[in-house]
């Protein structure tokens, strides 16, 4: 009898504790399944999206006279295609990332700039992930997602991939799968840090 009774407390302890583990849920593991998959893809693909025909009159080497630097809108949205059919990110995202290039197109139509081979203002580093994205991609494996919020077809998380390199996606779901709308640096800790 006193067997039984300590193989039923045991076998209860068991139970509670392994109730209060943390369990990750199907819709969790799909954000981070495209997330992680967005980051990966973005580092083998980012040089074979075809961005070099999208800023036309440029040459980082040497000047080319009488040239006018443009943005190709029509390259833009080539590159926004082939950018798409990965199948990670919404058209929120596609059109956020529109919208910086045509700023840049539309600031280079007011103030034009004629034989220039310096870095574009807006277009000096990757519009994603900025002036060293390496430093996010080269350590996707090292990254912790931290916080997952869901409400209904959207979500909010926060991957951290170090102390400094912490970050925000938003996402939202569109026919079972879930699309990223945002992408961006979360500076709470570095703020905190600055104090």
């Amino acid at each position: 009898m006193r067997t039984l009774f300590f193989s039923i407390i045991c076998l209860l302890a068991i139970n509670i504790c392994r109730g209060q583990t943390k369990q990750v849920s199907v819709e969790d593991q799909k954000i981070k399944k495209t997330i992680v998959g967005f980051l990966n893809w973005y580092k083998v693909n980012e040089n074979k999206l075809e961005k070099t025909t999208i800023i036309t009159g440029f040459n980082t080497d040497t000047i080319k006279k009488g040239m006018i630097v443009k943005i190709n809108m029509e390259a833009v949205e080539q590159y926004l295609t082939n950018f798409n059919r990965a199948g990670y990110v919404s058209k929120t995202f596609l059109n956020n990332l529109r919208q910086t290039y045509q700023n840049v197109s539309d600031t280079l139509i007011k103030h034009p700039i004629v034989d220039y081979f310096g870095p574009i203002v807006g277009l000096e580093a990757d519009p994603i992930f900025g002036f060293e994205p390496e430093e996010i991609l080269d350590h996707v494996k090292e990254g912790k997602f931290t916080k997952i919020y869901r409400i209904y077809d959207k979500a909010i998380v926060k991957f951290d991939i170090s102390k400094f390199s912490q970050y925000i996606f938003t996402l939202t779901k569109i026919s079972n799968k879930w699309l990223i709308d945002y992408y961006g640096f979360d500076g709470t800790n570095f703020d905190k840090m600055q104090k």
